[in-house]
């Protein structure tokens, strides 16, 4: 790991063979084995320690990182309080959703392929790439002149921010020093949580005026660039042929089609019985089976010795990364749907203007900053992820359900703030509690794909939120207001909400209780999402967790032994 004082001997190379243990290499036949991947013994080489560079330099590269982090996350809930706003200007109501998921398809498509292009290619090619990337196609969103156009830079903005997500959950743990793991660690839950708090004032702030991303992503990949040393990074950079293609095209292919295919039945431009929708589901649904399978195959054949598996066999395996994994799922699914449905529904129901929508999301995202840092403080001296996980799960069921009892008045009521607090805690504890679980649960060679997947998993699971909560929103509207509003009139709202205020008082009142009736059915969908959350929290549970100081002892004891090692080969 990293080391915050400036020294200029050389540190070792080691390697962690397939029996866990890890291997140094000490002579220059392993230095030159290093460069395909093998120590002297054949063994794959992962856990390396390069020369340790100045704190102040450490820190410009974490601020920097931090910065790619919570661009990457404000972009996924700066649009919750700016849709309605663009369903006005480009005048689509039904599809503007696709502004959000073109991002968040492609982030959870492209957010463990990067991580694992940063095992070939290096930390450092792959920030400053995602960082131009986004870059590039924010500027795009800021010059788009229809909605085609916007949600296509919104696609490509995806990728650069999978870029940069993977990255932060990366190096942040793995270039700290060892003692500063999980402090470290805690702090990029509240970076998640601070993107969040952020994300739909700034959008309520800007609406459609997108342009700001460009100095803010422009700077760091800069910085990036010239102060991030290129060798500067814990594992060995592997070649390029060793990565799993197929598998990556497995997870792309099963995360991204269930999503597209949901929003476009929801839509109505596929039926639900379509032999196009079903049959998209069965392929999304084989595409999984076979990446299990062909994860078993790459462990079981000595050929595949060298090939990084997209989604190793032995996170597969693993009962309680699993668990967390599923449990990413889960809390971000309820995450996304609350922050797009919770604006959604002040600015049509309350009649609130953008700006002031994003403000009534304050509480929950304060709650989810305080959350993490708890989660984290309970977790930072003894492994307590399982009870913190539980109470997590309950606490999300009892916003949940707290946030069904909103009236229907134009004023929305003081303990609305107090049960999105609520909420945002839960929330919190579950994203500082399964990163940590990340950390504690895999070895050294799978911490840079598990921090990926987890990302994936959290993405993906909001991304079907929000296209169940376009389901019942579209369901709502159409059993509400077909038999009131005339075929043009119904149109006419499709295009953009706003127009409600066109219409008489009494079908202005229907409108209303349309949008507040889909949410509380929103709502009942998070609690039992919650509920299975609590049940996949179970599943966690180990007798003898791993000890939070064991394994940052483990790590330092065989850092210095690489050291001890090197210094004797060398003499």
């Amino acid at each position: 790991m990293g080391d915050d004082k400036a020294e200029e001997a050389d540190v070792p190379t080691s390697a962690i063979s397939h029996d866990g243990n890890i291997r140094v290499a000490t002579d220059a036949a392993s230095s030159a084995n290093s460069q395909m991947g093998k120590d002297a013994d054949g063994n794959r080489l992962v856990l390396k320690r390069k020369k340790p560079i100045a704190a102040w330099r450490l820190g410009l590269i974490f601020a920097c990182v931090g910065v790619g982090l919570f661009l990457s996350l404000i972009d996924a809930t700066v649009i919750a309080t700016m849709l309605v706003s663009i369903a006005q200007e480009y005048q689509d109501f039904r599809t503007s959703s696709w502004v959000v998921l073109a991002y968040t398809l492609t982030e959870v498509g492209f957010a463990v392929p990067m991580a694992r292009l940063s095992d070939s290619l290096g930390r450092k090619v792959v920030a400053c790439t995602s960082f131009v990337i986004f870059l590039a196609a924010s500027m795009g969103c800021a010059a788009s002149k229809d909605l085609d156009q916007l949600i296509g830079f919104r696609a490509a903005q995806g990728v650069g921010g999978a870029g940069m997500y993977s990255i932060a959950l990366i190096t942040f743990p793995e270039l700290s020093p060892p003692s500063k793991v999980m402090l470290v660690s805690s702090a990029l839950g509240t970076i998640v949580a601070l993107a969040g708090l952020v994300g739909p004032l700034l959008g309520g702030a800007i609406t459609t005026d997108i342009g700001w991303r460009g100095p803010c992503a422009g700077v760091p990949a800069i910085v990036l660039f010239f102060l991030w040393p290129n060798d500067y990074q814990l594992l060995v950079k592997i070649p390029f042929r060793y990565l799993d293609f197929l598998g990556a095209l497995l997870v792309l292919a099963g995360t991204v089609l269930p999503v597209f295919i949901i929003n476009q039945a929801a839509i109505r431009d596929y039926a639900w019985n379509s032999a196009t929708t079903i049959t998209i589901f069965i392929i999304s649904g084989l595409c999984w089976i076979v990446l299990i399978f062909w994860q078993r195959h790459l462990t079981r054949n000595p050929k595949f010795n060298l090939t990084r598996a997209q989604f190793p066999w032995r996170i597969m395996s693993s009962r309680v990364l699993m668990a967390a994994i599923i449990d990413t799922f889960l809390s971000g699914f309820v995450l996304l749907l609350v922050v797009i449905n919770v604006p959604l529904r002040a600015q049509i129901v309350n009649l609130f203007g953008p700006l002031k929508a994003g403000v009534l999301l304050l509480p929950m995202m304060a709650g989810g900053a305080a959350g993490c840092a708890m989660g984290g403080g309970a977790t930072l001296r003894r492994n307590n992820t399982f009870p913190v996980l539980i109470i997590a799960s309950v606490l999300i069921i009892i916003g949940s359900a707290l946030l069904l009892n909103l009236p229907d008045s134009l004023t929305p009521p003081a303990k609305q703030w107090g049960f999105e607090a609520l909420l945002g805690v839960g929330v919190g504890l579950k994203i500082s509690s399964t990163t940590f679980i990340a950390i504690l649960q895999s070895n050294f060679e799978d911490h840079a794909i598990s921090q990926g997947i987890l990302a994936q998993a959290r993405v993906f699971g909001g991304s079907v939120g929000v296209a169940i909560s376009i389901i019942v929103l579209i369901s709502k509207i159409q059993s509400s207001l077909q038999g009131t509003l005339t075929p043009d009139e119904l149109n006419a709202f499709y295009r953009s909400p706003l127009v409600i205020f066109l219409f008489s008082p009494d079908q202005q009142k229907l409108a209303r209780k349309a949008f507040i009736d889909a949410f509380n059915i929103d709502m009942y969908i998070c609690i039992a999402v919650s509920a299975a959350s609590l049940v996949t929290a179970l599943f966690t549970f180990q007798r003898h967790p791993p000890s939070v100081n064991s394994k940052l002892e483990e790590l330092e004891a065989e850092l210095a032994k690489a050291t001890t090692l090197t210094t004797r080969g060398e003499a």
